[in-house]
């Protein structure tokens, strides 16, 4: 779609990740954090008690699960609609802890249980499968089982990899079931009636689940990126700070977010409809929306600067530790910014996690 029209600035962030990651592991490479001195025994009781008290007091805060209340309605508009309360059900705090339960607190606590095998751990796998698919975003069951997932795959555990798939499809089937009621006898009433009636070859349920899913993960990406580049500075200026929440607070100015303001430009038809929605990019988009190419270099060393902490304190870790908690969220930099993912996504948490729990890791996969 765009070519080679925007490989400039990409191979600009690139070329400064590898030459401030290198030149800086170089300095770095013999050093490492200390170890935690904290007692596993002491930390792993109020971590299980804390994920799960989170989730049970939300979904009692907000009436119930809001995937089965939606089995009722029948018209696409009333799902979205229902879908889009979800968040204001509850106060902002309980927002914030729910979306660190599910990305640090559940994912962890899960494999940590797995790892040393107690018998809590089947309580936390059905609450967080139950709880995730009751807020109505399939990105809360990737989020949820994908360590386990992983860790699974490199220990050649294969039952066990094959039960976190089957559970993940399950989830994402049943809320696209949920979500659509056009498959369960509704209608799609946000959808404009055919001009002309074309005959087309209708695809099964499972394959359009299956083509969006790959869609979504191989093209879109890339294709978001473009778009940016293509609207900034074009259409819309840059930034120049106006981006950040915390540079908007401090100076007073009005903020800004891309990701909402893009939406109406790259889905014009669907935002005259009402239709609210976002357009994240991978993360040194939001550097280049501030402050153009200076933006994409400074993204680059910031990112750079993360690994290099991360290679610190996983040093003498295995590789499959390493991949089972960090891959995901380092796959999620194609479609968001590293300080949302690190901060509001739980990479941080789980980074933190890692280090207080990092003897017991060690310990089990020396």
């Amino acid at each position: 779609m765009f070519g080679g029209s925007h490989i400039w600035p990409l191979l600009l962030f690139l070329t400064s990740f590898f030459v401030t990651y290198l030149l800086a592991y170089q300095k770095l490479n013999k050093r490492s954090i200390p170890d935690s001195k904290l007692n596993f025994q002491v930390l792993i009781f109020p971590l299980i008690i804390l994920s799960l008290a989170i989730a049970g007091i939300h979904l009692i805060i907000m009436g119930g699960s809001p995937a089965f209340e939606s089995l009722d309605m029948l018209k696409t508009s009333e799902v979205n609609m229902h879908r889009k309360e979800i968040g204001i059900r509850a106060n902002s705090i309980w927002r914030y802890l729910s979306s660190m339960n599910i990305k640090a607190f559940l994912p962890f606590t899960l494999l940590l249980l797995l790892i040393t095998n107690r018998k809590m751990y089947w309580v936390v796998f059905f609450v967080g499968l139950f709880y995730t698919f009751s807020l109505m975003q399939k990105s809360h069951i990737l989020s949820f089982l994908m360590p386990v997932l992983l860790y699974s795959l490199f220990t050649k555990k294969w039952l066990f990899s094959l039960k976190y798939t089957a559970s993940i499809a399950l989830v994402i089937v049943g809320l696209v079931f949920v979500s659509n009621p056009p498959l369960r006898n509704g209608v799609n009433d946000l959808k404009e009636a055919p001009i002309k009636q074309v005959h087309v070859q209708k695809e099964s349920t499972l394959q359009k689940i299956s083509s969006s899913l790959l869609k979504r993960i191989f093209i879109t990406p890339g294709e978001m990126v473009g778009n940016w580049f293509e609207i900034i500075p074009e259409s819309k200026p840059f930034l120049k700070g106006k981006g950040y929440k915390s540079y908007c607070k401090i100076t007073g100015q009005e903020y800004h977010d891309y990701n909402l303001e893009l939406y109406p430009i790259l889905y014009p038809d669907y935002a005259k409809k009402g239709i609210q929605g976002s357009v994240n990019a991978a993360h040194f988009m939001r550097g280049y929306s501030n402050f153009g190419n200076l933006g994409l270099i400074l993204s680059a060393v910031f990112l750079a600067v993360v690994f290099l902490v991360l290679n610190l304190l996983f040093k003498n870790t295995t590789i499959e530790m390493r991949l089972t908690l960090n891959l995901f969220p380092i796959f999620l930099l194609s479609s968001g910014s590293l300080t949302t993912i690190l901060f509001s996504g739980g990479w941080g948490i789980v980074i933190i996690l890692f280090w207080c729990f990092k003897k017991e890791f060690d310990e089990k996969h020396k």
